[in-house]
């Protein structure tokens, strides 16, 4: 004996979510439909949200209606009329889930560099540039209220501006919000120092250990210590902090291991001094665009009468005898 819902067409049930039933076609699945009225009472709940999507083609609905009429069978000696009722509810969310984005859940990308740099394009025009050994993380497609990202290392941002949707970077230590502008942070994983440098526009920097925030301008940067538990700032007097995206170096009386410091960051190096030199006093004034980590050190070296090799990765110092 067969059930009452057995006499329902799912294809064409599943031709009417997906917008291909013809006008024939909807009159006999009515007239089944009208047979059958506890599929009908919960195809009624969802029917206007089904015909909302019809539009969209990307679900494949005779599909799926396969793998329940295959279920059906399966089942039907008792539960038969219930599951048909089921299924049709499930068609029927299968479709409309498209229109509220219950399928559609923002996916996240991550961008990982490690003996590199790398410049990431995000969905709204905002250009990221990684440093070595840094992680970005952002969605594939930004919220309606904010554009919000995590940072893990070292990024310079050029954000685009949208004041009607405010740009945050979530780093370990810290909260950093901003409209449109330009700056660095680094905040690498293990570290107990976290820093903002502003080229330009604004941001507001959050420390979130403690209940405090400051606010930087272009040329403005902000230190946060897990040691102490303080947010500071200063001046930024020299571009250095960006040189390992630009390549551009000034010293202007900087002391001799400062410099050294910064030619490590710049170029991703490791130098080491020879156990008899005494740097600590001497200073260094000169300025490098675009060039290659070899002219750098061959001219700071020359200002010292000092000489350096490279064994490995590591660069060593040593006096000219």
């Amino acid at each position: 004996m067969k059930t009452e819902n057995e006499n329902i067409s799912w294809e064409l049930l599943a031709k009417d979510v997906s917008g291909e039933l013809s006008p024939a076609e909807h009159l006999q699945l009515q007239k089944e439909l009208a047979k059958n009225p506890d599929i009908e009472k919960q195809v009624q709940k969802l029917w206007g949200d089904a015909h909302y999507a019809q539009a969209l083609k990307d679900i494949d609905t005779n599909n799926a209606w396969n793998n329940v009429r295959t279920q059906m069978h399966k089942n039907k000696i008792r539960h038969i009329k219930w599951l048909g009722a089921i299924a049709a509810v499930l068609m029927i969310a299968l479709a409309t889930s498209v229109f509220f984005g219950i399928f559609s859940e923002t996916q996240e990308i991550t961008v990982t560099t490690a003996q590199n740099t790398e410049q990431v394009t995000l969905p709204d025009g905002t250009v990221v540039d990684l440093n070595f050994g840094s992680q970005l993380t952002y969605a594939e497609t930004f919220s309606a209220d904010i554009r919000k990202v995590k940072l893990v290392g070292e990024a310079f941002f050029d954000v685009t501006r949208n004041e009607a949707k405010p740009f945050v970077i979530e780093t370990e230590q810290l909260t950093i919000k901003v409209l449109g502008t330009s700056f660095n942070v680094k905040a690498y994983k293990n570290t107990a120092e976290s820093e903002v440098i502003v080229s330009s526009g604004q941001v507001r920097v959050d420390a979130k250990e403690v209940d405090y925030n400051v606010v930087l301008s272009a040329g403005d940067a902000a230190n946060y210590s897990s040691v102490s538990n303080k947010l500071a700032t200063r001046k930024v007097i020299t571009p250095n902090y960006k040189a390992w995206k630009t390549k551009e170096i000034e010293f202007d009386n900087t002391l001799l291991p400062e410099v050294l410091t910064t030619i490590e960051d710049t170029y991703h190096i490791s130098i080491e001094l020879d156990e008899s030199l005494s740097i600590n006093d001497k200073v260094f004034n000169g300025t490098f665009s675009q060039y290659s980590l070899e002219h750098v050190l061959d001219a700071v070296c020359a200002s010292f009468n000092l000489k350096y090799n490279r064994q490995g990765g590591v660069y060593y110092i040593s006096a000219i005898q």
